[in-house]
């Protein structure tokens, strides 16, 4: 092969690469990103944001028939599309000067053209490495159409540790033969990964122990929360129960960009157990908590409205159905009935009930 067609090799090859950074991004926001936008304009009519203004942002008085066109407003000023180009130009930025200075690298070690620069080899296989994390997680993303600004600037913040973590690793272990493809390998970790390992790295020379995690965290243990999503609403500031139930749903369900009915089933849910306290005995473990209130016809505080407002209708059915709740939870039935008619006087499960007919 000639010194012109590997050039041309060379410049496809760190050209496509580049692109697979970047198309992921721009193909998201081009349809799926326009898709979920107009799913949840649907999904909120007139009275709905009327109680959403009302309940989280009282400081707007918007008249009904004006209300769909204001949240359109603020919607498009706080969470619209312009809020992802600083952070994807960043990456683009990155990635064009990665792809130049590879393509740059691997001519000169083909002695091809006459370009002064060039990085070492270990820089070059770190910076490989962490793009391909990025390129691999992106994908992941587009084919489940789960972007968030937070996403990007993480994988900007990726590429920019990719070089100096890989040289450092590679330091550490003093065998020039395996420094490259360590270097590598690291980059391609996830960058959670890659900083507990720098973290336990650190510990063990300094003789500290690293910080620790999460933990256990008390929403990981509602119906249908899996812990990679109690861990997403973790990294959003929200961990305890109480925080779940009265939390913006809107603005949640973008910081997360998970569903908005799957964030209204999930609030429900923290609703109705802030409010049914179980006996220690029962409550000092959470998973017997869970179950017991899994067995109960009860998912959140939809239905425990639901349930008092059967109740007021004087349904035998009802009446049955709260005798075995309370048995269940250990109650009286005359106390969880209150309780539940306090769940569902609370003026967001009032919300809840208006967003979700």
């Amino acid at each position: 092969m000639t010194s012109p067609s590997y050039v041309f090799v060379i410049d496809v090859i760190c050209g496509i690469a580049g692109a697979m950074v970047i198309a992921p991004l721009v193909l998201y926001l081009s349809r799926p990103w326009t898709a979920r936008r107009d799913n949840l304009f649907s999904i909120l009519g007139e009275e709905t944001l009327m109680q959403y203004y009302k309940r989280f942002h009282p400081e707007s008085k918007p008249i009904q028939r004006e209300v769909k066109a204001i949240f359109r407003r603020d919607f498009n000023r706080n969470y619209g599309r312009r809020h992802y180009l600083f952070p994807i130009a960043l990456l683009a930025l990155l990635t064009g000067v990665t792809a130049v200075a590879a393509a740059q690298t691997l001519m000169a070690s083909q002695q091809i053209g006459s370009h002064p620069y060039k990085l070492p080899w270990i820089v070059l296989s770190a910076l490989a490495g962490g793009f391909t994390w990025v390129i691999n997680d992106l994908i992941g993303r587009f084919r489940r159409h789960d972007f968030t600004v937070s996403d990007i600037y993480i994988s900007v913040f990726r590429v920019l540790i990719a070089a100096p973590f890989g040289w450092a690793f590679a330091e550490l272990v003093k065998r020039a033969d395996i420094g490259v493809p360590l270097a590598f390998l690291l980059g391609a970790f996830p960058t959670g990964t890659l900083l507990l390992i720098a973290r336990r790295l650190a510990g063990r020379k300094l003789g500290v122990s690293e910080n620790p995690g999460p933990g256990s965290l008390e929403i990981a243990e509602l119906q249908s929360m899996t812990k990679a999503n109690a861990e997403r609403f973790f990294d959003e500031g929200i961990s305890a129960a109480v925080q779940l139930a009265y939390a913006d749903p809107v603005d949640l369900t973008i910081r997360t960009n998970f569903d908005f009915n799957y964030v209204i089933d999930c609030v429900s849910q923290a609703l109705l157990w802030i409010y049914l306290p179980l006996p220690n005995s029962i409550a000092s473990n959470l998973e017997d908590r869970t179950k017991r209130l899994a067995k109960c016809p009860l998912r959140g505080a939809q239905e425990a409205a639901n349930l008092v407002d059967d109740l007021g209708k004087g349904k035998p059915e009802a009446i049955g159905t709260l005798n075995d709740i309370a048995a269940a939870l250990a109650m009286s039935p005359a106390s969880l009935q209150t309780t539940l008619e306090q769940v569902a006087h609370d003026p967001y499960t009032r919300f809840i009930r208006k967003t979700w007919r």
